[in-house]
């Protein structure tokens, strides 16, 4: 009878042993899956940005295709109000008046 309470004792701890893996398995289960999540909205925020570039440069791309296509007086016009907007070009004779409250 001796040995009978012996197997009773070492059952417990087995069952413990079992618990406290079982317990440590769902913990990094649940850790691997909330660093997958992390990841997933990461790449996500990612994307968006890379797909917002895409869509500018589709824009651009538009805009070059249709410059291609302009006859030489169009085209003429097109790269004096470029100079105008982006380079601050004047004409001779014009007035430049500057807004120094900045809007």
């Amino acid at each position: 009878m001796a040995e009978k309470k012996e197997k009773k004792s070492s059952t417990p701890f087995k069952y413990i042993a079992l618990g406290v893996v079982f317990i440590a398995f769902l913990i990094y289960g649940v850790y691997a899956i909330a660093s997958i999540n992390s990841q997933i909205a990461e790449k996500e925020e990612q994307l968006n940005a890379i797909n917002n570039e895409i869509v500018i440069q589709e824009a651009k791309n538009a805009d070059i295709e249709q410059v291609k296509n302009y006859s030489d007086e169009e085209y003429l016009e097109y790269v004096i109000s470029k100079a105008r907007k982006d380079l601050d070009l004047v004409e001779q004779g014009e007035r430049v008046f500057i807004n120094s409250a900045g809007d």
